[in-house]
């Protein structure tokens, strides 16, 4: 069947669609699943082993992402995932009224999870073939913007309407009702993306059987491992998120801890409130700031540099609460708002240097992958052990070790080779 041809519209437009679609299942799995097992008194061991596992698709894309160079277009495989999504989301609905239900529904969210691993590998692709180096800058906060706006109507929104309506209609009918709504959302998704988003261009090298799929997948895994200074750009990312992933786990653990152990001792409401909503918003504001930034510089060493050192002067923050320790909740709120911004602005250089570094290539949309696969597992290790520094060392000292931890960002900030740098030099 032939794809419906779209006209090429303002970027804005499908960006917007597209962002809000990936943020519905996202939040789904990471949020509102695990309130509803909470509500059918699963064990917390449980919720906490398979909402992990549930997970684990967005880790892994790198391992499929290269069969989407290989068949039709990056659109077909956004909507096809889409309609996929509707379809898993409404047979979720259906096994709540199974005994089973638990093992059943786990098996679906798996599904979930990775249909939207390849619809957002998909989407990747499209604004990596789409969108110029420039215009990929410009409208890289906007991904955040629509992301964190699909993330609050469709993560809190629904969880507070499934309490509501299983005061008159019980819990089941109540739960159904909510994963009906997440697969008649995502059948729309589809249906917009059918018909309004780019193509992303062809399959890079079309497959006739399963023999020449498998040259073909070598051929992209060997052409990623073999980029020049990858191993440089690595260490790079690793070293980048250094601090960001040991702060980010411990920050609300020490809002939330009383001030005779270290913390602030503000309550688990306010703490969230602090975090989920005014840190939410100034991030997001940093991340559209820091795409109109560079956009307007290209990605170059001084704008890495200025990203890095805003991105690391939000930890001084930290610091500085866990040694003056205010009690004014304002000035709180004010500083973290501060904090938030500047963390947002800077960590927009991980993603400038994926697109610019990492991408480029034959494969784009595999090679996108793989390096967001990386930028993951650069935030996941450091933050495992985040908890034994902080218990080892109270708060204080703990802040003191994260603005060491930004040291090393610094000097790879100034030594990693960058396409922009070696264009200008030629």
């Amino acid at each position: 069947m032939s794809e419906i041809t779209t006209k090429q519209t303002s970027p804005l437009g499908w960006i917007a669609s597209s962002w809000m679609a990936r943020g519905i299942p996202f939040i789904a799995l990471s949020s509102t699943v695990a309130t509803m097992y909470d509500s059918f008194d699963v064990s917390d061991t449980e919720v906490a082993l398979w909402t992990s596992v549930i997970m684990l698709p967005w880790a892994l894309k790198f391992l499929w992402a290269p069969l989407l160079e290989m068949f039709k277009t990056k659109r077909y495989f956004v909507y096809v995932s889409q309609f996929f999504l509707g379809v898993l989301f409404a047979l979720v609905a259906v096994s709540l009224i199974s005994d089973r239900f638990f093992g059943l529904s786990v098996g679906f969210f798996i599904a979930i999870a990775v249909a939207a691993a390849t619809q957002d590998a998909a989407l990747d692709g499209i604004y990596v073939n789409e969108l110029d180096a420039t215009q990929q800058q410009q409208y890289a906060g906007w991904q955040t913007v629509f992301f964190t706006i699909a993330k609050s109507l469709f993560g809190p929104g629904l969880v507070a309407l499934a309490f509501l309506l299983q005061e008159s209609y019980g819990l089941k009918i109540a739960w159904m009702i909510v994963m009906l709504i997440y697969a008649v959302l995502m059948i729309i998704a589809g249906v917009i993306s059918a018909t309004k988003i780019p193509t992303g261009g062809d399959a890079v090298h079309e497959v006739d059987s399963a023999p020449e799929a498998a040259v073909i997948y070598k051929d992209v895994m060997l052409q990623f491992v073999r980029r020049k200074n990858l191993l440089f750009g690595i260490g790079f990312v690793f070293l980048f998120r250094l601090a960001e992933a040991q702060a980010v786990k411990i920050a609300p653990l020490f809002f939330k801890a009383s001030r005779i152990e270290g913390g602030l001792g503000i309550d688990k409401t306010d703490t969230a409130f602090i975090f989920d909503v005014v840190g939410l918003i100034a991030f997001v504001i940093g991340s559209l700031a820091a795409g109109y930034f560079v956009a307007a510089r290209s990605f170059n060493r001084k704008s890495l540099l200025t990203l890095c050192a805003v991105m690391n002067l939000s930890y001084l923050v930290y610091t500085y609460l866990a040694i003056a320790q205010p009690v004014d909740e304002f000035s709180i709120i004010a500083m973290v708002a501060f904090q938030q911004l500047c963390y947002g602005f800077g960590w927009m250089a991980l993603l400038f240097f994926v697109l610019q570094e990492l991408t480029p290539g034959k494969y784009q949309v595999a090679n996108f992958s793989f390096a967001m696969a990386i930028l993951y597992l650069a935030y996941l290790l450091p933050g495992m052990v985040s908890g034994y520094f902080s218990d080892y060392m109270g708060y204080y000292e703990f802040f003191v070790w994260i603005i060491i931890c930004t040291v090393p960002a610094y000097i790879m900030s100034a030594l990693v080779p960058l396409e922009a740098n070696k264009t200008s030099e030629a």
